[in-house]
């Protein structure tokens, strides 16, 4: 019986005692890998947003460098010329003016291709000796819609015959006669 007793008490576990133990250390371990799992997910968001929104600062002899290659770009994705102060100089206008002696008349010609070609995207403001013109064109691709837009208005030194004012288009010119007024 000796040997009996022996194998049982070689056989008897104490487990219980160690496993409330053993639910702390894991619950204790799975709490601080959610806390780290949860900073480093914070860490990682909050970065990617300092880096989308950081600007690194530019020594002020490249403004201009930087400029002629935003220009550039600007120019190649939209099609046409930034408006920024540097740039209005080098803007093409799409519109044509001349006086007409011999007819009395001036002439004013809008290139169409803008203005996808269509009269009907331009406004014409016609006023005594002050002429408004303004206008938008849109551009689509696959990805990404572009829009242009034009405004600008004269003075002339003459009073315009509004009632006779006239309109045509020839290929992608549109052309607005404007008799002075005698």
């Amino acid at each position: 019986m000796d040997e009996n007793k022996e194998q049982q008490e070689f056989k008897e576990c104490h487990c219980n005692e160690h496993h409330h133990e053993i639910h702390w250390v894991k619950f204790a371990l799975m709490l601080l890998a959610l806390f780290l799992a949860c900073y480093l997910a914070v860490y990682y968001v909050t970065d990617q947003i300092r880096h989308a929104y950081y600007l690194p600062a530019t020594p002020m002899e490249d403004i201009d460098r930087i400029i002629n290659e935003q220009d550039k770009m600007f120019e190649r994705e939209m099609g046409v010329l930034p408006m920024h102060n540097h740039a209005l100089m080098h803007v093409k206008s799409p519109i044509e003016t001349f006086k007409d002696d011999k007819n009395n008349e001036y002439k004013m010609i809008i290139n169409l291709k803008p203005f996808n070609n269509n009269p009907k995207n331009i406004n014409l403001d016609i006023q005594d000796n002050r002429i408004s013109v303004s206008g938008i064109g849109e551009k689509s691709s696959k990805n990404k819609d572009k829009v242009y837009s034009f405004s600008q208005s004269f003075v002339l030194p003459e009073k315009i015959d509004v009632e006779k004012v006239n309109k045509e288009i020839s290929g992608h010119k549109y052309i607005i006669t404007l008799p002075i007024d005698d």
